[in-house]
């Protein structure tokens, strides 16, 4: 009887120390479309493009140029957490924003890819 009820504890104790996580997280700010507007080829200054986006996250220098880095990073990963065996997935999508100026400062070619409005929960961890 005793060994039943040491078993039953175990089995308790077991079945509490599991659970699921659900966690999103953010990196940088989202990158506003009508800042983007604003910047021309040719004629935008790195000053301006500061002024309508902000300082960049990152700054890329080489052949003559600078290039400003702008990125906006969101996750979304839910997780069952077992005492033995974990299931996490991860999906993570960014947004990317490279502004290039020539070696005047000024816009030379702009370049965004916007993914994160694809970012989704997906709870089970096996493919889709």
């Amino acid at each position: 009887m005793l060994f039943v009820k040491q078993l039953a504890g175990i089995i308790i104790v077991l079945v509490l120390t599991q659970g699921c996580v659900v966690s999103r997280g953010t990196i940088g700010e989202p990158i506003q479309e009508d800042a983007l507007s604003r910047i021309k080829k040719g004629t935008t200054t790195m000053a301006e493009v500061v002024s309508a986006i902000g300082a960049p996250d990152r700054i890329v220098r080489g052949n003559d140029r600078e290039i400003f880095h702008y990125y906006y990073y969101d996750a979304k990963s839910p997780a069952l957490l077992l005492l033995l065996l974990n299931f996490i997935r991860m999906d993570i999508k960014s947004d990317n924003l490279y502004v290039f100026f020539n070696k005047n400062g000024i816009v030379e070619e702009v370049v965004y890819g916007k993914r994160t409005g694809h970012t989704q929960f997906r709870l089970w961890p096996f493919g889709d």
